[in-house]
């Protein structure tokens, strides 16, 4: 099954290029929806990155660059964490310890 129907492509190069760019930039952020969405049900980065096709370690750096550059360029600053989102990131990798315990798993 093709996700993309070559033929409905428009003819001309450039611009078949164009769509593709868009539909790569939609499917990019499908796939971190998705990602999201995973983690929030306990799924585990070695098995995010099996869907995917690629390594534990891979996935993870990938999906979570965006947050660790936000954190990164924080501490730069000398910013620091509003005790509200620390509490927030605390609270959600609780819960994903919890689901994976839970379901059997380290």
């Amino acid at each position: 099954m093709k996700v993309i129907d070559v033929d409905s492509l428009p003819s001309e190069p450039l611009q078949a290029l164009r769509e593709l760019s868009r539909a790569g930039t939609e499917l990019e952020a499908l796939l971190r929806e998705q990602v999201a969405e995973a983690r929030s049900q306990g799924a585990t980065w070695e098995e995010i990155g099996e869907s995917l096709g690629m390594s534990r370690q891979s996935a993870w750096e990938y999906y979570t660059r965006d947050v660790r550059q936000i954190l990164d360029e924080a501490a730069a600053d000398g910013e620091e964490l509003s005790e509200e989102e620390a509490l927030r990131i605390a609270t959600e990798e609780v819960a994903q310890i919890r689901r994976r315990r839970r379901r059997g798993r380290p």
